[in-house]
């Protein structure tokens, strides 16, 4: 699943096309059983693409370290609700709309996790929020432990909205997929040879306005 909300004073703004796009990416690099769905209040109709209505928990909680034009999503922790197989299946991979697929995302799954993500890009953000595999119900504390305040705190600690608040709440020691994995971010530099298996694109930089050969 991916996340689609419109940000009013966000840098980017996300239109039915990314949504589209991410979704014959997916499809064509995911030979694991699977269904695609979408996180949205938005109208929204794509052929073999699911609709969820978000349960709107944490929308309007602000970070004041993390200001109004970077992603707010602390809405996203909703998936990891004691009750989130309900709303979202029982296995749940998350991604950004930000990405481009160059290879088979089957290799990333070894059915022996109950969670993982994507790891962070600087000392200060141990983990991105970029890709996100969980099974419904683990990391309950996640969502249980959650205030405002705790949540500020972390983001003095660490780099991000929600991705600050796992990154406290979580501590170091959890499963991530890096450079070894062909889970990259634009912008860093990788060895000759790395395997492009999926790119994010964090920051302003998006993989439609690219002018990357690979991209």
């Amino acid at each position: 699943l991916t996340w689609w909300w419109h940000q009013p004073e966000g840098r980017t703004r996300y239109e039915p096309i990314h949504v589209a796009v991410w979704a014959d990416m997916v499809r064509r690099h995911l030979s694991l059983p699977h269904r695609l769905a979408v996180v949205t209040d938005e109208d929204l109709s794509l052929p073999g693409v699911d609709i969820i209505r978000p349960p709107r928990d944490f929308e309007g909680v602000r970070i004041a370290s993390w200001p109004g034009h970077r992603p707010q999503c602390l809405r996203r922790l909703s998936m990891f609700r004691p009750d989130a197989g309900e709303i979202f299946g029982d296995e749940i991979l998350c991604t950004d709309l930000d990405l481009v697929v160059g290879a088979s995302l089957d290799p990333l799954f070894d059915g022996t996790r109950d969670f993982r993500m994507a790891v962070g890009t600087a000392p200060a953000r141990p983990y991105n929020g970029s890709l996100l595999y969980l099974r419904a119900g683990a990391r309950p504390q996640v969502y249980t432990e959650f205030t405002p305040e705790r949540a500020a705190e972390a983001s003095r600690r660490f780099l991000g909205s929600d991705q600050a608040w796992l990154a406290q709440c979580l501590g170091p020691n959890e499963a991530t997929w890096g450079e070894a994995d062909g889970v990259l971010f634009q912008g860093l530099g990788y060895a000759p040879g790395t395997t492009k298996r999926v790119m994010f694109f964090p920051g302003s930089s998006k993989p439609w306005v690219s002018n990357d050969p690979w991209v």
